[in-house]
């Protein structure tokens, strides 16, 4: 009979198998290069259930051989899964770092696909697909930008039309936080030697600094996984953000990390635990606590018993665990209830320190010669050129200057001159009418009034701009994926953004950030409103009243980093600024 490619002009191919208990019910109508392909060569293969909706995604070299060590009796998931079918595709670009690209791509694909499935479990060999992700690089290969172009995208689309997947293409998926922040995916040769190193000195605590979007979070959840895998009886408490918790444990409990030894918890929380640790590991551990009077309250409850002589809950932490894991950015503390810079230096004076390099957030168009960390290090310069904080940094007095100077309408950085709150909605929308599937917001630094109570209020607005009325986030925890129906229209804060990505970011920067007789920045409480962020007038000395300062540059600095596909600035009652702006990066 006549057979015909599947796909014509393809760079690849796949075989549908029927199967019982194992059995390859249609091998014998497959044509001989199908069966040589499944006997000998560089397949991915997906095991399917119609009855139980598993799914199972791996690699081998002889599929035929795989297929029966599977069934052999040893793996119970294969006995109780009833899969009763498989694809398996090939291609001319596969070998050893494109086979374990496309299997891991694949799973995480699958991953964040799979809660639009009732009652759907994606299995993998997970102790195997850790140790490939912490062992070899599999960042970067020749034709790895035309196997996700040329097989990846296309078979995705392919599994879509079969009935395997119910997300008709991979850009959607792309911004979830599942895919992003996968324990599974690709890293750099840096991340990877990192993770090895601390899991080989267990007894040695480390601060990892990076820069916003340096990938502080991936190496987070890839560490995790390495060392629950690596030794199951090992304790791991993993310490985040109120507003990160969700997202965390919706990660670990989709790619099968949720175990009893796991502990998820904000530093309050695992404080007041009896447990002690092998292992913690704190996110934006630049934003831990110290004693202050103008915080919530459980914060200085955990001040007692063992912890009554402690100054902050990163001394509190290291009385809980053998190692602790810190990921740090000087720029990123935004309240004086958080540890001051010289408190940090003490307390990890007997860490070592590594430092991440690598910007993965900022994506800058493509064809330009300036990069992302042209843009970060501009950023740096235009907000701390004054304050002497740019050599606790990587900050590179180099940077090109044509990333503040592009006028391409699809430039990576921009501004506006009049009308901030109507052009960057009008920026923001344009765009979502390009790519729909893009998470867009409008962010903006504390300078109008809020309570806590708005937050349940729809109808209570507080921007306003000729026609034009918006109100703050209505909440800190998840904003980004709020069911609201103004939701997208919300105006965010640094509590809500901080730690998340935006595609196309707005940032409106008001009037609490303006310019001293000497022609430095400085921060004014008057217009500043946020009643825990600033110090009482009984501590406004002058060493306080820097660190106000640096609290507001560093709440800008968090918004002005949050976009990957581009930001936009508006000026909001701020002028002085604009002109400021202009002169520091001669644009």
């Amino acid at each position: 009979m006549n057979w015909t490619t599947k796909n014509k002009m393809a760079k690849y191919n796949y075989i549908e198998l029927d199967l019982k208990n194992g059995d390859i019910l249609n091998f014998e109508s497959l044509r001989n290069p199908e069966k040589n392909i499944l006997e000998n060569g560089y397949v991915v293969y997906i095991y399917k259930s119609k009855q139980t909706k598993q799914i199972y995604i791996g690699q081998t070299k002889h599929f035929l051989t795989r297929n029966n060590q599977h069934y052999s009796g040893s793996e119970e998931k294969f006995d109780n899964a009833q899969f009763n079918q498989a694809i398996i595709v090939f291609s001319s670009y596969f070998h050893g770092s494109a086979l374990d690209d496309v299997e891991n791509q694949l799973i995480t694909y699958f991953m964040a696909d799979s809660p639009n499935v009732k009652n759907q479990k994606i299995y993998f060999d997970d102790h195997e697909i850790i140790n490939k992700t912490s062992g070899n690089s599999i960042n970067e290969y020749n034709t790895r930008e035309k196997v996700a172009s040329e097989v990846i995208i296309p078979f995705w689309e392919d599994l879509f039309r079969k009935g395997w997947v119910k997300t008709p293409t991979l850009e959607t998926l792309k911004s979830e936080v599942l895919v992003k922040y996968s324990p599974i995916k690709e890293l750099t040769e840096q991340q990877m030697n990192l993770i090895n190193e601390i899991e080989l000195n267990e007894a040695t605590s480390y601060v990892i600094n990076g820069d916003a979007g340096t990938g502080k979070t991936v190496l987070l959840t890839h560490l995790v996984a390495k060392l629950l895998t690596e030794n199951s009886d090992k304790k791991i408490a993993v310490v985040l953000q109120p507003n990160w918790i969700k997202t965390a444990r919706e990660i670990f409990s989709v790619y099968g990390f949720n175990k009893r030894n796991l502990t998820i918890a904000t530093s309050t929380q695992l404080i007041n635990k009896s447990d002690t640790y092998d292992t913690i590991i704190i996110d934006e551990s630049h934003k831990l606590s110290r004693k202050f009077s103008k915080q919530m309250a459980s914060f200085n409850s955990v001040y007692k018993g063992k912890f009554q002589n402690d100054e902050n809950h990163l001394q509190c932490l290291q009385k809980k665990g053998n190692q602790l894991i810190l990921m740090y950015d000087a720029l990123q503390a935004i309240r004086p209830a958080n540890m001051t810079r010289n408190q940090f230096e003490d307390a990890t004076v007997d860490f070592e320190k590594r430092y991440l390099k690598t910007q993965f957030r900022i994506q800058t168009p493509k064809g330009k010669s300036y990069t992302s960390d042209d843009y970060i290090n501009g950023i740096k310069y235009l907000l701390y050129k004054d304050t002497g904080l740019l050599d606790q940094t990587n900050f590179n007095p180099h940077f090109d200057k044509g990333v503040f100077m592009d006028k391409d309408i699809d430039s990576y950085f921009g501004y506006f001159e009049n009308n901030p709150l109507e052009n960057l909605i009008n920026w923001i929308e344009e765009d979502r009418n390009f790519n729909s599937n893009h998470i867009n917001r409008i962010v903006a630094g504390l300078v109008e009034p809020w309570k806590q109570s708005h937050g349940k209020d729809s109808s209570i607005k507080h921007w306003h701009e000729n026609e034009i009325h918006r109100r703050w986030n209505s909440t800190q925890e998840n904003w980004i994926n709020s069911k609201d129906e103004d939701a997208e229209d919300q105006i965010g804060s640094v509590f809500a953004v901080q730690g998340i990505d935006l595609n196309k970011c707005g940032v409106l920067i008001g009037n609490d950030l303006q310019i001293d007789a000497n022609g430095h920045l400085f921060g004014n409480p008057d217009n500043f409103h946020n009643v825990n962020g600033k110090f009482s007038k009984n501590d406004f000395n002058p060493e306080n009243e820097r660190e106000f300062t640096l609290f507001v540059l560093n709440i800008y600095y968090v918004l002005m980093t949050r976009g990957i596909d581009g930001i936009r600035l508006g000026f909001w009652k701020n002028e002085e600024f604009k002109l400021y702006m202009k002169k520091t990066l001669e644009i």
